[in-house]
């Protein structure tokens, strides 16, 4: 008996946020997929239509077919009100892990972007405060560790650093986004 493929936690939710901007067909979530999101998140044209099925077959999406001119039918997939509630609540959760943050938060942050400004500052800070927590988590393992463990104590030491420099960008991306913010406002007083 085959398995089917292993799912990435993140696809669905991608897929999910994409359909919530506007129904797609396999082919359009794919190009948007390569176009939008290049360099930070990827999927096959296999593994995205494999993953279409599920996500219907779970009822998170919804397709039809649909004719365009004399090409084929093409299926066209829409958002089911389980699937909206489904992508709201992966964007507005934080990544727990670091380790999620290199993966899951970029796309995170494009769909926040896009919805605007309220969304973008709280997804800054619900990921601040994971951060935090992660922070405080590794600071006390790090005091925890016994004399000697010199193995140990580095390890969270650089873990420590790592998060350090995640809650610098996040505040880096807070201040770039409200700069540009600005700059688009004044560019639109300007006569």
């Amino acid at each position: 008996m085959q398995r089917p493929p292993k799912r990435s936690p993140f696809a669905e939710p991608v897929v999910l946020g994409l359909l919530a901007e506007a129904p797609a067909h396999g082919y359009a979530l794919f190009a948007r997929i390569h176009d939008d999101l290049a360099g930070v998140w990827q999927v096959g044209m296999n593994r995205l239509y494999a993953l279409l099925d599920a996500m219907e077959r779970d009822g998170l999406i919804k397709g039809h077919a649909e004719q365009a001119g004399n090409r084929p039918e093409r299926r066209v997939f829409r958002l089911t009100a389980k699937g909206r509630r489904r992508f709201e609540a992966w964007l507005r959760a934080p990544s727990r892990s670091m380790q999620d943050m290199r993966v899951e938060f970029p796309p995170k942050l494009y769909f926040a972007l896009r919805r605007g400004p309220q969304d973008v500052a709280e997804l800054l800070q619900a990921q601040r405060i994971a951060c935090r927590d992660e922070l405080e988590r590794l600071a006390a393992r790090l005091r925890n560790t016994q004399p000697g463990d010199d193995y140990h104590a580095l390890v969270y030491n650089f873990r420590i650093r790592q998060v350090r420099a995640i809650l610098d960008w996040l505040d880096a991306c807070e201040a770039e986004h409200v700069a540009r913010r600005r700059r688009s406002h004044l560019v639109r007083l300007i006569p």
